[in-house]
């Protein structure tokens, strides 16, 4: 495997997590990327360990984050994710002042990180961070599941034909419209 270079802010948050001893498997984009030497990443999914004083140590880590609860840059203030069993929300997405992370307990196709941990190899990516990074069999067998567009969101396979942008569209419509409507 060769020199894989990672984003300063995945990099940033997946040290957090293990400066606050948070067990969890590496799963998702990153873990991909470092299977497949690049690819497009766009966060950190893991799959924690389920038990009380990891979730502890998860959420330390998130509020060291700066985490808010939320999809896309958009948080949900509904949910006072401080005071809610992080078990009961998942899957669900942080937005971070690091890098966004995914946080699912138990992926489809899997039974949690006591699953993927048996085959997971613990991988440097940086000095003092070295994830375990789930095997590439069980990236695929997770892939397989049917789990919903988050926490494992991939990039469109296709992009739709030139002039059918949803923006081309509203531009479209509003150069159309009579001036003062």
């Amino acid at each position: 495997m060769s020199e894989l270079e990672l984003d300063p802010l995945l990099l940033t948050t997946l040290g957090a997590l293990q400066q606050h001893d948070v067990q969890f498997v590496l799963v998702g984009d990153v873990a991909e990327a470092i299977y497949n030497n690049g690819g497009f990443v766009s966060g950190v999914a893991i799959v924690p360990a389920s038990y009380a004083r990891n979730v502890e140590r998860l959420i330390a880590a998130l509020q060291a984050l700066d985490a808010e609860l939320g999809i896309a840059g958009t948080p949900n203030a509904l949910v006072d994710w401080h005071r809610t069993d992080l078990r009961e929300l998942s899957p669900c997405s942080f937005m971070t002042s690091g890098a966004d992370v995914d946080v699912c307990f138990e992926p489809d196709g899997t039974r949690g990180y006591p699953d993927l941990f048996d085959d997971a190899a613990q991988i440097q990516l940086a000095p003092g961070v070295t994830p375990l990074v789930a095997s590439a069999e069980d990236l695929e067998r997770v892939g397989r599941g049917t789990a919903p567009a988050v926490p494992y969101a991939r990039p469109p396979a296709a992009l739709p034909p030139e002039g059918q942008w949803p923006e081309e569209q509203i531009r479209a419509s509003r150069t159309s419209r009579t001036p003062g409507y």
